[in-house]
């Protein structure tokens, strides 16, 4: 199941991190930083089991741990849908539980 897809909410989170960091570490940081992101997005799309559940979130809800940033993410119809990828500091229960996940 290596097919994934991004809410509009998770890639306005992406371009958020991509402005942050570009302005605090450079173009160069923010590429490497982001690239690795997809890099673990792909990993958790192969195996999503590897996430936590997150019922404190939502039913279903599964959370992966990158560098500063936590994604969150479910399965549905066999393809992984990332619909947050927030600062580990954020409360996801304050950021995410308003956001659509399908």
């Amino acid at each position: 199941m290596p097919a994934y897809r991004l809410t509009p909410d998770a890639q306005s989170d992406i371009i958020g991190i991509r402005q942050y960091t570009v302005q605090q570490w450079g173009e160069t940081q923010s590429q490497a930083y982001l690239s690795e992101l997809r890099q673990t997005i792909r990993l958790i799309a192969a195996t999503p089991s590897l996430g936590k559940g997150r019922p404190d979130v939502g039913k279903e809800v599964l959370s992966f741990p990158y560098s500063s940033h936590v994604i969150y993410y479910i399965v549905h119809d066999k393809q992984l849908v990332v619909f947050g990828v927030l600062h580990k500091r954020m409360l996801p229960e304050r950021h995410l539980s308003e956001r659509e996940t399908t």
